[in-house]
């Protein structure tokens, strides 16, 4: 029987995150990435904007990627800094470009989660960022193997 997501506190789910990562059984890969779906929906979930909220989820697993990483826990002091002076949007443009000097994307895509990341919102949302951002970040995806919806 599937564990419902849903139901879990954030305390399982990171521990159901970590027992997937260090798992050899088949479906540990994809339970880890529907975990991290799961933490990165509730990170934003006090956005009623889901770009908005996409933003904050995708801060909120970098930070725990890097901890995953290097052991330390660190916030994305400069990302949020950029988003409370700037705004969601820019920050997001800003990211999708590649002027970022952060470590979020390659992080979120060596942990398996590509389609959590700032450029992927961007990707998958034209409508709300100037074209060189979505051509940039979709560059960058394609780069990396992260498939993109058609």
């Amino acid at each position: 029987m599937p564990i419902d997501l849903t139901k879990l506190t954030d305390a399982r789910l990171e521990t159901l995150m970590d027992n997937a990562q260090t798992s050899t059984k088949p479906e540990a890969a994809a339970t880890y990435r529907a975990t991290a779906v799961e933490l990165f929906r509730r990170c934003g979930s006090d956005y009623t904007d889901p770009v908005v909220a996409g933003c904050h989820g995708a801060i909120a697993l970098l930070e725990r990627a890097r901890h995953k990483k290097t052991g330390q826990r660190r916030k994305s002091t400069y990302s949020r800094r950029s988003i409370q002076n700037n705004g969601e949007i820019a920050f997001m443009t800003y990211c999708a470009l590649g002027k970022s000097q952060g470590t979020g994307f390659t992080l979120l895509v060596e942990a398996g989660l590509g389609t959590c990341t700032v450029e992927y919102i961007v990707a998958t949302n034209p409508d709300r960022f100037p074209q060189d951002a979505v051509l940039a970040a979709r560059s960058r995806l394609t780069e990396r193997g992260v498939a993109l919806p058609s």
